[in-house]
């Protein structure tokens, strides 16, 4: 049996396919997740539509789907995940839209930016972190004050950008804007 390891260029070469495949793998799965969610988001909408009385019915089917979802899915189906799912659904209703404005965020991008109260904002965080390429952890570190410097000036007081320029996205773009 020969113990010689293989040459460098064969290994190298290997784990960059073995990343490359993982890295696909999870775009895949990420996709996914956040395309199923918006279903989910838009099907309570939908059964919410047909309620009399939405704000409490609306809240009593989320509380008894997420029992029952949680039966039989386990965790990750919680009132306040099922509320997030309505939530990114009526902020962008459309999912080609979804698509095609912000196809690199991932599900914790939305998540977090969800969890903001005001839609305008909402809207320009998405963007900015789409078209910034932001991780989460440069989104975290952007809330609120980001946003918030865009509404109040006339010149952007922008986050920087991957290259150290500044982020020209005005939260007034969004005030007509309808994704």
């Amino acid at each position: 049996m020969n113990n010689k390891l293989t040459s460098p260029n064969l290994f190298s070469d290997v784990c960059g396919i073995i990343e490359q495949g993982r890295q696909q793998a999870y775009a895949a799965v990420n996709k996914s997740m956040i395309e199923t969610y918006w279903n989910i988001g838009k099907r309570i909408v939908e059964e919410e539509q047909n309620g009399k009385e939405r704000a409490e019915y609306g809240e009593e089917i989320i509380n008894n789907l997420s029992t029952q979802l949680t039966h039989a899915y386990g965790k990750g189906f919680s009132s306040r995940y099922l509320r997030s799912f309505r939530r990114f659904y009526l902020l962008i209703d459309d999912y080609e839209i979804w698509k095609s404005r912000f196809p690199n965020l991932t599900w914790t991008h939305i998540f977090k930016v969800l969890r903001i109260d005001d839609e305008t904002a909402m809207r320009w965080y998405l963007e900015a972190a789409s078209k910034e390429m932001w991780s989460v952890r440069t989104l975290d570190r952007h809330k609120p004050s980001s946003y918030k410097n865009n509404k109040e000036s006339s010149s952007p007081l922008s986050p920087k950008g991957k290259n150290g320029e500044e982020i020209s996205l005005k939260c007034n773009n969004f005030s007509t804007l309808r994704f």
